[in-house]
């Protein structure tokens, strides 16, 4: 069985947060493709590359599909997670929560 590291975990649990956070707020779907958006102005930059996988994997999903999507398990959303735009729908105090729980639970 294959073991996953902390850091994958602690990833997909902030995106189980947005998920969570988009089912609650669809509008903020908004927030993410501002993002997106941004990323695109960054030429020829790891940031735009990512703006574009990120774009074609959401494009045409109603938010409950991107939702259920950056919570799919499995490697190729763990690739995606690295380098993700649903970082900007959590709180400071949310990020926080969700680090020191791995901290203290993972230790």
């Amino acid at each position: 069985m294959k073991q996953t590291h902390i850091p994958d975990k602690r990833t997909y649990t902030f995106h189980q947060k947005a998920a969570e956070i988009l089912r609650a707020s669809p509008d903020r779907l908004n927030e993410v493709r501002d993002v997106l958006t941004h990323w695109l102005t960054l030429t020829g930059t790891q940031a735009e590359s990512w703006a574009e996988k990120w774009q074609e994997l959401i494009d045409g999903l109603c938010t409950t599909e991107v939702a259920d999507l950056i919570c799919k398990q499995g490697e190729e959303m763990d690739f995606y997670r690295k380098s993700s735009p649903f970082a900007c729908l959590l709180s400071d105090e949310q990020r926080m929560e969700i680090i020191r729980r791995f901290k203290y639970d993972h230790e």
